[in-house]
């Protein structure tokens, strides 16, 4: 892999990993479920309560001789 600004083959690559939580328009969506199914659906929520994030985890190039980022 070359840097596509200066061509280089010096690259280091740093991979990132973030939490992303679920938003509140799904929670709302969830509770409406509930009520709809007399509580039935409480279930799924206390599911959906215990995998509340997910992980997210993108790689990013950098150059070691310009310092050039570009994702992966």
């Amino acid at each position: 892999m070359h840097c596509p600004k200066c061509g280089s083959d010096d690259i280091q690559f740093i991979s990132n990993t973030q939490s992303k939580h679920r938003s509140a328009l799904s929670w709302l969506f969830w509770i409406l479920i509930a009520f709809c199914t007399f509580g039935i659906g409480l279930l799924f929520l206390y599911l959906m309560g215990i995998t509340n994030s997910k992980t997210v985890s993108k790689t990013r190039a950098v150059c070691k001789n310009c310092g050039n980022q570009w994702n992966v």
